[in-house]
């Protein structure tokens, strides 16, 4: 037995050095998310402000010269669970909140094949804001999302949250981060 101390007390503190190792690389590791994210925050900055295309109706859409101070961007289709189920609590945010202030704008990213399907959802669910078609994907594509639900928050033209998966608008953080952004 008195054989097996020496190993195992070098087991033990071999583990110990692990342990504080991979502490250090996962900070490492952190700083360079942050860093990946500034980046992608940026470049959501920058494509914002070229967007524009059509709507389910054929109605011209684009995001204003001057952002508002709150502007909502939300990537959803009309097959997509999680987006259908976040609808009552964004319709109702965008009832409550609806002014020169605060847009809210929907990529909607089904294909050619389903307008039907898109304008039976925009009235199954009442939407009142305005989506834009990206039936191609290259809005997408500009943004570099390759799955949705996905939210991104713009305050004062700056992204302050990237929200992937449904998201509940009614939120009292949410909403009391939007009635800080506009008074």
């Amino acid at each position: 037995m008195k054989k097996y101390i020496p190993v195992v007390c070098l087991i033990t503190v071999l583990g110990f050095y692990l342990v504080l190792n991979s502490n250090n690389y996962m900070n490492v590791g952190n700083a360079g998310f942050t860093s990946v994210k500034k980046q992608v925050y940026t470049h959501y900055e920058s494509v914002i402000k070229d967007l524009s295309g059509e709507d389910a109706y054929g109605k011209k859409v684009s995001v204003p010269a001057k952002l508002p101070k709150v502007l909502i961007v939300n990537f959803w289709a009309s097959w997509c669970t999680p987006c259908l189920e976040e609808f009552p609590s964004l319709v109702n945010f965008t009832k409550k909140y609806k002014s020169k202030d605060v847009m809210v704008l929907g990529i909607n990213t089904d294909d050619k094949e389903n307008l039907k399907d898109v304008r039976k959802a925009n009235r199954k669910h009442s939407l009142n804001f305005d989506s834009i078609l990206d039936q191609s994907g290259d809005i997408l594509d500009k943004f570099k999302i390759n799955r949705i639900p996905v939210t991104i928050v713009y305050i004062n033209g700056k992204v302050h949250e990237v929200s992937n998966g449904a998201k509940d608008f009614e939120a009292e953080e949410f909403t009391s981060l939007v009635k800080k952004s506009i008074e």
